[in-house]
């Protein structure tokens, strides 16, 4: 039934991208299986080759187009005539996530972490389970394969939370995210024509707005799965009281986070070859992480400016003046923190690097009082109140009190919904990380 259901709802968006998936998923299992079968002097070769076909292919469909339009503005550059011709590629959904979590399937298995998976079934769906299908997260093999394959018992507490869990994904998303994105794609529609310091609104108008949007596509995940009899991955845990970078990227899309620092940094030797060489590390794996988000000049001058503030921040802690903590520099730490994060976000825009010059420009001026839209305050506040509560709980996953307490749970169920009734655009918004 979940295959099934799998199956009928990748398929909404075309029966080509299901092929493709179909394809990835036939690949892996093989190799899976050979890995597994053949002697152990044979592994690597074949480790490999799974591995590099598997990048080939989110290359190809992914970043085939962007390289062309680098070749294209070269061209330009020296005096010569564009390459006229371009080929019609379509990025399938959510292919940057069921690669991932092919990638790591291969790597638990050719490092042993995990039996090799013997079921076909089993397999395609831990690549086709629909909750996390199109946005992740980006579940481990050694937690989600032997979910499919034992026995589930759903209670009523876990249909119960599982269903206030996707209700309040789609409240923050349709209530919070959706109004935002109105207002940063009426303020941002070009560069060129900005206010004098407006970026300083935007920038966090956007952040939140990004939350709101893949942390409510999350909780709908987990909601889902949770009905279901599965538990999955907590991806986002209140990143934005985060004091610090460091503290930041273990906070915020925990699942990618992990799998680069897993797979990539560590493989690459983490923090074994001294500081210098750790500080690299980093440098690559925050590349990756920019053009992983997507093939563009933004994601990649994103992932270098994200990996520069990380790499900062470690120096400074390195020489130990990260030492002195108090409520204020905490205070102080969280607010950089954010905004650091807020305008990289600024660089997801831009189409040319050229357009990061006139951010920096904007951003040289401060905002009026008359330019603070003060509703966007009241739109987040439901979000920034929830995860107040949740790290006053300090709670590892997003938890309500449906059973427990269900008239108090009552109230702010009928509370959220007038607010919802008032607040939500009622239009058709796609979830942001659909384009990557």
């Amino acid at each position: 039934m979940l295959l099934f259901f799998g199956i009928y709802f990748y398929s909404q968006w075309g029966i080509g991208g299901t092929i493709l998936l179909f394809s990835s998923i036939l690949f892996n299992y093989t190799i899976g299986i050979l890995i597994d079968k053949i002697p152990a002097n044979k592994k690597r070769p074949l480790f490999i080759f799974g591995i590099t076909a598997n990048v080939l292919y989110l290359a190809i469909f992914k970043y085939f187009l962007f390289v062309w339009g680098v070749l294209s503005d070269l061209r330009i550059e020296f005096g010569e005539s564009p390459l006229l011709w371009k080929p019609n590629i379509l990025l399938p959904i959510g292919i940057s996530f069921y690669t991932f979590h092919n990638i790591s399937y291969l790597i638990e298995v050719y490092d042993k972490k995990i039996p090799v998976c013997r079921n076909f079934f089993t397999f395609v769906l831990y690549d086709m389970f629909f909750p996390l299908l199109l946005l992740g997260p980006i579940e481990r093999p050694g937690n989600l394969i032997p979910q499919i394959e034992s026995e589930r018992f759903i209670s009523k507490d876990n249909i119960w939370n599982g269903l206030s869990l996707f209700c309040f994904g789609v409240f923050i998303k349709s209530s919070i995210a959706d109004p935002l994105s109105r207002y940063v794609g009426i303020q941002v529609g070009s560069f060129l024509s900005l206010e004098p310091g407006i970026l300083w609104i935007v920038a966090p108008t956007i952040a939140f707005q990004v939350y709101a949007d893949f942390f409510g596509y999350s909780l709908c995940a987990m909601g889902l799965a949770e009905m279901l009899g599965f538990e999955l991955m907590n991806n986002f845990k209140r990143p934005f009281f985060s004091s610090n970078p460091s503290e930041f990227w273990s906070k915020w899309h925990i699942s990618l986070s992990t799998w680069l620092r897993d797979y990539v940094y560590i493989k690459l030797g983490g923090n074994r070859h001294g500081f210098v060489r750790e500080n690299i590390n980093l440098m690559f794996v925050w590349f990756l992480t920019g053009i992983w988000h997507g093939a563009g000049y933004g994601f990649i001058i994103w992932g270098f400016y994200l990996g520069i503030c990380l790499v900062l921040y470690r120096i400074l802690k390195h020489l130990g003046l990260t030492k002195l903590q108090n409520k204020v520099f905490t205070g102080i730490g969280i607010l950089f923190t954010f905004y650091t994060f807020s305008i990289g976000l600024l660089l997801f825009r831009i189409n040319s690097p050229k357009e990061s010059l006139l951010i920096l420009e904007n951003l040289r001026t401060f905002p009026s009082w008359n330019q603070i839209p003060f509703m966007l305050l009241l739109i987040i506040l439901p979000l920034f109140l929830f995860d107040l509560w949740q790290e006053w709980k300090q709670t590892d996953r997003p938890t309500f009190f449906v059973t427990t307490k269900p008239y108090l749970f009552s109230v702010i169920l009928v509370l959220s919904f007038f607010w919802f009734s008032l607040v939500s655009p009622f239009a058709k918004e796609d979830f942001f990380y659909f384009q990557f």
